[in-house]
């Protein structure tokens, strides 16, 4: 499960190179986006330890997606390619994140 991961990881830096136009920040908001919706959409009620591992990349992803969205759409408010960029990549899974107390 863990190489999983590693191999999921390992596939983002070619991502990023798809969205090089896109300032760095930007680029990196929709990265934890996708992120933040690909766990938020898995779980295995079977498998405790495999559920800490989600709900720690969920949190991780989620969180950081979530800031940055608040953030870049204060940023770049006047550069409306932009802003639709960040506004479709601001899925639900990043919208309705609420950490876990």
């Amino acid at each position: 499960m863990k190489l999983l991961l590693v191999l999921l990881f390992s596939c983002l830096p070619l991502l990023a190179g798809a969205q090089e136009k896109l300032p760095k920040d930007v680029a990196q908001f929709v990265e934890n986006a996708q992120m933040c919706e690909h766990f938020a959409g898995e779980w295995d009620d079977n498998d405790k330890a495999r559920q800490r591992e989600i709900t720690q990349a969920i949190e991780q992803s989620c969180v950081q997606a979530q800031r940055q969205w608040k953030r870049l759409s204060a940023k770049y408010a006047g550069q409306p390619k932009l802003q639709k960029v960040i506004a479709d990549n601001a899925n639900d899974a990043v919208r309705s994140f609420r950490k876990s107390s």
